[in-house]
């Protein structure tokens, strides 16, 4: 884990306690998904997640369906600093697979934000997930030269990236603010895949705004370019450098004092980028549409019942299209 993570951390539970305020969230969540090999990079798609996430090989995908439990946990401690309002957090995430066990996975993000003056605020966060499997694929070369078919093995990837954002209340709107946003990271696959390492980076921008007491809206977009180390392995024919474009739009609606509903749509368009003569990603690429749904019931302060369902097609122009499913109940607490 990098230092500043540690240091983050010894700060959140040893920064002193004068104007200090605990929030500690647990969550869980049970979804039935009709694709476990999707199900991973269907739910982080959203811009405050990782909508990147490798997209796997079609081949890999059709995994069965499954039941998958989330269990999430967000501690944050609010503080001042310098005479400012400051908040850090650490956020624990995981997806159990009933059936397909080899897709269980966790991650754990750590965030802070400060606020610069009464209307401009520092937002951070850097995110690991560790060794999230993608499946089977097969080892390049494709073709042996003694005739034997190409070797098959686990597929699995390493994410770290680095976040910011600089939050600024729009003039003229108390509910409406704007959020500069970049990332920086790193996809580090295990040995039969490393060509397949790539450093990305990501430039983009938020908008949330309240027209209504009972209707909140976010608009966002990021443009997104990742280099990997196949572009300097052209025997392998395995580059998937790629630029991208993500739009999203958001509306939460109060329905009553208790009820809400959310409501997303997400589109995502991938071009690949390689050059190399064999490689069937050359001149190709990647269309993504998503739509979410989800209902939030307040029963009282502390415990929040969820509902949602999840719908995702994904399509590489050299390839068949894929299909990704969710649906799920949950439960929040929060003291």
């Amino acid at each position: 884990m990098p230092l500043f993570v540690s240091l983050v951390i010894l700060i959140l539970f040893l920064s002193p306690p004068l104007f200090a305020e605990w929030k500690v969230t647990g969550e869980s969540n049970v979804y039935y998904t009709d694709d476990a090999a999707l199900f991973s990079s269907t739910r982080r798609l959203s811009r405050n997640q990782d909508p990147t996430q490798p997209v796997i090989d079609s081949l890999l995908a059709n995994q069965g369906d499954d039941v998958v439990y989330e269990p999430m946990a967000h501690i944050t401690k609010s503080f001042s600093l310098l005479g400012r309002p400051t908040q850090l957090g650490i956020r624990g995430q995981g997806f159990v697979f009933t059936n397909n066990t080899q897709f269980n996975h966790g991650s754990l993000s750590v965030e802070a934000s400060h606020d610069l003056t009464s209307s401009t605020r520092l937002l951070m966060r850097y995110f690991f997930g560790p060794d999230l499997f993608l499946g089977k694929n097969e080892v390049r070369p494709l073709e042996e030269s003694d005739g034997n078919p190409p070797k098959v093995k686990n597929e699995e990837v390493t994410t770290n990236y680095w976040a910011g954002g600089l939050a600024q209340q729009i003039p003229g709107v108390d509910d409406g603010r704007i959020i500069l946003y970049g990332r920086y990271g790193l996809r580090e696959y295990d040995k039969p895949f490393k060509q397949r390492d790539t450093r990305f980076w990501t430039i983009g921008t938020h908008v949330e705004w309240k027209p209504m007491r009972k209707i909140g809206l976010a608009l966002g977009y990021h443009y997104e370019r990742g280099l990997a180390d196949g572009r300097k392995q052209p025997e392998l024919q395995d580059d998937t450098s790629y630029f991208n474009h993500f739009v999203t739009g958001e509306l939460e609606y109060e329905i009553t004092e208790r009820l809400g509903l959310e409501m997303g749509l997400h589109y995502e368009f991938n071009g690949w980028t390689t050059g190399i003569q064999g490689d069937e990603r050359k001149g190709q690429h990647e269309n993504v549409i998503q739509g979410d749904i989800a209902s939030r019931y307040r029963v009282n302060e502390v415990l929040q019942l969820t509902a949602g369902f999840q719908g995702s097609h994904r399509k590489e122009s050299f390839e068949k299209g894929l299909k990704n499913l969710n649906t799920w109940l949950g439960a929040k607490l929060a003291f």
